[in-house]
């Protein structure tokens, strides 16, 4: 069988068309749907989007697809595939995969469909396994849903079941260097979309004047000196499949990515002495401390290095920014008479959404910050 599998990457609402440049960057063909982006390829292939896509949450791998209008279709599928498949999944056999010696857990999603209780629907499907365990092997796999060896998920959409096997394990966004996030989190992804979205060519200062525990500047710093995104984890759900690679895994490790510019230099800037104490502990784990100047101050009256460069600035969306629309007027202010020349991009998740900078945005992204509703807005400062 061929070496081809069905992958799905998913990523946060809006960040669709990033993900598909991310591919294509490495040689990958996707397209794109609500929150998510399939393409196709190998296990390297999936060892190398966990490893450096930066705007993924996870990455998946389809492994059966069946029409399920009912719980007992779901629970038929699932048993079916187990009790009598001889499918493989490039080098992964359907045998070794659901050998009832891997722990497994199970999360379901459902839309358009007339089964419509999520948990009703993982119920099911889990059921149709390990019956059909039950019928191959004499007996079933046991479930641990805080450490599985298998992390499974089903997706029920228009009484259609997909069963897919999660490579990721920890969602993508957590990098591994952020322990300290401080008082707004801004997911690492999405961070990185800022960076990406802003057409940046990864070279010059990077300047963050309200920059919290760092994640902006973090992830700037890694697209500049060509560091992957999971440089900092530890763990990958797809070391523990039976079908694992250590040497294909150890050859997309060490694959050298384009840095350009290896003297960059990141500056941050806050009002809040934890924050910066946050920020450089993430810095500091992510290697790029000694890179960085902190500062603590108001980011309106810091004085810019020598650009042009980049400006990301993540606004803390408090009381006083809501009220005060001049805030926001300040900060189109800040970019006009300091950072003329460099790109500018501001994740706007206050409900002004930033129409009051006073500047032309040269793009708008709608995306999902978490729960929040945001605008990732970029400027050309002229």
């Amino acid at each position: 069988m061929s070496e081809r599998l069905e992958i799905v990457a998913t990523c946060a609402l809006g960040l669709e068309e990033l993900l598909v440049q991310e591919l294509a960057a490495l040689g990958l063909e996707g397209r794109g749907q609500k929150g998510a982006v399939l393409f196709g390829g190998g296990w390297e292939e999936v060892y190398r989007a966990n490893w450096r896509l930066r705007t993924a949450n996870r990455v998946l791998v389809t492994l059966a697809s069946w029409e399920a209008p009912d719980g007992n279709a779901l629970s038929a599928g699932a048993h079916s595939l187990v009790e009598a498949g001889r499918r493989r999944w490039g080098d992964l056999s359907l045998e070794a995969l659901f050998h009832p010696r891997h722990t497994l857990a199970l999360r379901a999603t459902a839309s358009a469909s007339q089964v419509r209780d999520v948990r009703w629907v993982g119920l099911k499907v889990k059921d149709g396994l390990v019956d059909g365990q039950r019928s191959r092997y004499g007996k079933r796999a046991s479930v641990d849903r805080r450490d599985p060896d298998l992390a499974l998920r089903v997706w029920l959409h228009r009484d259609r079941a997909t069963l897919l096997l999660d490579t990721s394990g920890e969602p993508l966004d957590r990098r591994g260097y952020r322990l300290e996030a401080g008082e707004a989190p801004l997911r690492e992804n999405i961070a990185a979309a800022c960076v990406l979205a802003s057409g940046w060519d990864g070279r010059g200062p990077v300047v963050d004047p309200m920059c919290g525990a760092a994640t902006l500047l973090v992830e700037a710093g890694c697209v500049a000196l060509g560091i992957p995104a999971g440089a900092c984890r530890s763990a990958w759900a797809f070391e523990r499949l039976p079908n694992f690679d250590a040497s294909r895994w150890a050859r997309v490790r060490n694959e050298k990515l384009e840095a350009p510019d290896a003297g960059a230099a990141l500056w941050g800037v806050d009002l809040s002495a934890p924050a910066l104490s946050a920020a450089r502990g993430n810095l500091e784990r992510a290697r790029l401390v000694e890179r960085t100047t902190l500062s603590l101050g108001d980011g309106f009256a810091f004085e810019p290095p020598p650009g042009p460069g980049l400006i990301l600035v993540n606004p803390p969306y408090d009381a006083r920014l809501r009220s005060q629309p001049e805030q926001w007027r300040r900060l189109g202010d800040l970019f006009k008479q300091r950072y003329r020349g460099w790109r500018a991009v501001v994740l706007a998740g206050d409900p002004d959404r930033g129409k009051h900078i006073g500047l032309r945005p040269s793009f708008r992204l709608p995306v999902r910050n978490g729960p929040l509703d945001a605008r990732i807005l970029g400027f050309e400062i002229y």
